[in-house]
């Protein structure tokens, strides 16, 4: 008998891959210390970014202080002595009403303007660290920070907003003291050969660390908030506790990244930005020489190449900085 046709076998099912699960392993410290690196010097691109979240965040003024003057005493007292008086009689004049208001409007927009650029390239950083990473063949299990539905620039300038509030506020606990002992040196100076900057701080440095501490323990807290307000979508007030959160359970994993990060700023753009400050005396006197002397022309371009060389610099160590703690904020694959 001839046998019947076989019966068709279905085909094993295919099933679609398990998601992936949270296993809440984390590179090693070394680990992260070297990718960040590898994934910072291989990606210019972090460099422009994080270094206009650096000049956002205050680091402009350090960029500028080679080239800053700062005023003296006589001329402090020349320029608000007379505004000053008439506040204290109880009578302030329209110029001081109105020179207040603009600082205070001035103060205002710098600070808004300031955070949306730096909540914006830390949001970018973040991403452009996660794909590095991906492509170098890191083991992150996130490589890709999604636009639809995160949270963008704006929500991450207030959470930054919140973490200026710790160091201000120990700032403000700390200036009665820092207000009387500048007083003092300005007008019953102990050593005149000795800068004024440095005498206060030798004389109140307990109140100096702790707005120091308070703001080191702010900015780690908000990086390791951002980063969960970029990857998880979590609300601002959320990601912000959460940041703190992770800060008391990861301490000796947050901290010394957060340090580490930024002595390799400091040793990045440092030195060469005193070199700066020193070589601008001589910028100076060879402007006396005239406009058009071969010699002032020569030094001004030789400090402005040195200037732009320390601006590279910082935005390199910036970038190292920021990508430390994006790749310590992730799970390893």
């Amino acid at each position: 008998m001839a046998a019947g046709p076989a019966s068709a076998v279905p085909p094993p099912a295919v099933l679609p891959p398990a998601p992936a699960r949270a296993t809440g392993r984390r590179l090693p410290l070394r680990a992260v210390v070297r990718a960040g690196v590898v994934v910072t010097l291989l990606r210019p691109a972090t460099w422009v970014v994080a270094l206009a979240g650096f000049l956002a965040g205050g680091g402009i003024v350090a960029l500028a202080w080679p080239i800053t003057v700062l005023p003296t005493l006589t001329g402090v007292q020349n320029l608000l002595g007379a505004p000053i008086s008439t506040l204290a009689f109880g009578d302030p004049s329209p110029e001081l009403v109105r020179a207040a208001a603009i600082g205070g409007a001035a103060a205002a927009l710098l600070l808004a303007a300031g955070l949306i650029a730096g909540a914006w390239a830390e949001r970018r950083g973040i991403a452009l660290t996660l794909e590095g990473a991906a492509d170098e063949g890191i083991g992150v299990r996130v490589r890709h920070v999604v636009q639809t539905g995160a949270p963008g620039t704006g929500s991450l300038a207030l959470l930054r907003l919140l973490a200026l509030l710790p160091p201000a506020a120990a700032l403000v606990l700390s200036w009665p003291a820092l207000y009387g002992v500048t007083y003092q040196e300005l007008i019953l100076p102990g050593d005149l050969a000795t800068p004024l900057p440095i005498r206060v701080v030798a004389r109140v440095p307990l109140q100096l660390v702790a707005v120091l501490g308070a703001w080191l323990l702010a900015d780690a807290a908000a990086r390791a908030g951002a980063r969960r307000l970029a990857l998880e979508r979590r609300r601002v007030p959320r990601a912000w506790a959460l940041g703190w959160a992770d800060l008391a359970r990861r301490p000796h994993r947050i901290l010394p990244l957060a340090v580490l990060g930024d002595l390799v700023l400091a040793v990045a753009a440092g030195p060469a930005l005193a070199v700066a400050a020193i070589a601008w005396g001589r910028v100076r006197a060879s402007l006396e020489l005239g406009p058009n002397s071969p010699v002032g022309i020569a030094t001004v371009a030789l400090w402005v190449a040195m200037w732009l060389g320390t601006v590279a610099l910082a935005g390199v160590g910036a970038a190292i900085r920021d990508a430390l703690l994006t790749l310590e904020g992730v799970e390893a694959a």
